[in-house]
């Protein structure tokens, strides 16, 4: 009995190091820790591009949802794949999902780029950078790259996301179920690898098969 509980409690000592490690900001994108399939969603407060705040497990809990983490969009290669999540929306609502990107820019920010780009699906603002951290996903952008990225973009990473820091996201893509538990999971510490359309619209199909599956952690 001693022995089980001894082993009981040091998965539950592990999982809770993990989890403090996991939300810490990571130094590079290859040292993040993301969260993993099974695992619920955060209810950390992210923003509309009206400003209101939300919370995910909230919204999930509405319809299920397809979650896409990006830079900004002073990125071209955020850019170019907002631009193909168009091609995906309506068969990712006849599926019955709701489409939902975030990024750290502010409100005001978002709500500018989605009437300019004609974006029908959600963004909302993490420029606080908590849900990125309790996802795992956040990291520390180097000085150097701070540097290229404004001179090369004319993108100053404080400015855009109103705080005083200079932490990303890695590009992710999370599918959550209504009960609030990620069921698929693509993370790519290379900014310039997303997950394709198509294969985004495959790990939907199968999500919504598998919806009752559960994994222990």
């Amino acid at each position: 009995m001693k022995s089980n509980l001894l082993i009981t409690l040091i998965f539950v000592l592990s999982l809770s190091a993990y989890a403090a490690e996991r939300t810490q900001i990571a130094n590079t994108a290859d040292d993040i820790q993301p969260l993993l399939v099974g695992h619920s969603v955060p209810n950390t407060p992210i923003w509309t591009a009206d400003g209101k705040p939300v919370k995910l497990d909230k919204l999930a809990a509405q319809k299920p949802l397809v979650l896409v983490f990006y830079r900004g969009g002073w990125c071209p290669y955020c850019n170019f794949q907002l631009n193909e999540l168009k091609s995906v929306e309506q068969d990712l609502l006849k599926m019955g999902y709701q489409l939902v990107a975030i990024s750290p820019e502010l409100p005001d920010t978002l709500k500018k780029m989605q009437k300019e780009r004609e974006l029908n699906y959600t963004l909302l603002s993490d420029f606080r950078l908590e849900a990125s951290r309790a996802f795992g996903i956040a990291f520390r952008v180097e000085p150097r790259v701070t540097t290229i990225i404004k001179q090369r973009y004319n993108a100053d990473l404080q400015r855009f996301e109103g705080e005083k820091h200079d932490n990303l996201p890695a590009p992710a893509v999370f599918i959550i179920d209504t009960e609030g538990v990620i069921q698929y999971s693509y993370v790519s510490p290379n900014y310039k690898v997303r997950l394709h359309p198509e294969l985004m619209l495959k790990a939907a199909e199968v999500a919504l098969k598998g919806e009752s599956i559960r994994f222990s952690p």
